[in-house]
Order: C-alpha cells, then structure tokens, then sequence
C-alpha cells in the first residue's frame, strides 16, 4: 500500500511538471499554482512518511533543508538574472520532492537539461527571427520538468525495490 500511494503522489509531482512545462514553453512564465502544487505534494508526502513510522528528520526535516539550499541558490542565479522567478520556486518545491539524497544531482540534471534548452532556444531564435527586443528567453520550466521527472522516478524506483 505505501508504494502504491507514494507512487501516486510522484505521478501527480510528475503531472504537475508537465503542465509547468507547457506553461513555460507557451506563455514563458510559470504560475505560482504549480510550484504550490509541488509543495502540496511533498506536504502530503511527508504526512504519508510520518504515519508509516519514519522519522521527522528523514520524511520533512532532510528535504526542508534541501529544498531551503535550492532556493537559496537559484534565489542568488534570479539576482543575477539567469532564472526566472516561477524558476526559482519551481525549483525549491521538486527540491522537496528530492531530498537531501538527490538535491545536488537534480541541480546538476536541470544544469546539463537547461543548457540543451537554451541551445535548442538559440537555434530556434536564429531560424526563426522573432519580433521582440532583447535576447530570447529561455522556458527553463522544460529543464527543470525533466530534472523532477528523474527525481521521481528514481524515487519511485527505490520504493518498488
């Protein structure tokens, strides 16, 4: 039963990026609803933890901390105006989801994924010139989609195991 819920609530993590993605490809934003969503989704995550018998410091208090580190670190990259602000938060809700275990190598999946995204947004932009001033803007949303998406099927791979 708890791999059965658990991988319910990755599968909805996973939805809700999807959607981000979407967001983020089409409208180059991404609301502050998807990010709450994630957050929703570790709530009731840690909650499920809790009543199975782990620990608070390994169902919330481990990926509390990761995801503070993850925001604290894009919040320095959005200073300097390398991530957008729905990023930002995107990026410290899935850091929840990651944990303490798999923050550092979620970072380094959405670092290599934003960089194929960025290479892929130039070469659009050059094929197709748009009309608006200023560089392109990167829908780092798909990086970070695809950096969730491993995250949780890493997760889901562990707790079927």
């Amino acid at each position: 039963m708890t791999n059965m819920v658990e991988t319910g609530i990755y599968s909805a993590v996973i939805a809700t990026l999807v959607w981000a993605a979407a967001t983020d490809l089409k409208d180059r934003r991404i609301p502050n609803i998807q990010p709450l969503m994630v957050l929703g989704l570790f709530g009731l995550l840690a909650v499920w933890r809790l009543q199975a018998g782990e620990t608070f410091t390994a169902a919330a208090g481990g990926p509390i901390v990761a995801g503070l580190l993850v925001f604290g670190f894009c919040v320095v990259l959005f200073a300097l105006k390398f991530m957008g602000g729905g990023d930002v938060k995107l990026m410290a809700a899935v850091a929840l989801i990651a944990g303490p275990t798999l923050s550092a190598s979620f970072l380094l999946f959405v670092t290599v994924a934003g960089g194929v995204v960025a290479l892929v947004t130039l070469v659009h932009t050059r094929l197709k010139p748009l009309v608006s001033a200023g560089p392109p803007k990167v829908p780092y949303g798909v990086a970070i989609m695809a950096g969730g998406m491993w995250v949780c099927l890493q997760k889901v791979s562990v707790s079927t195991a």
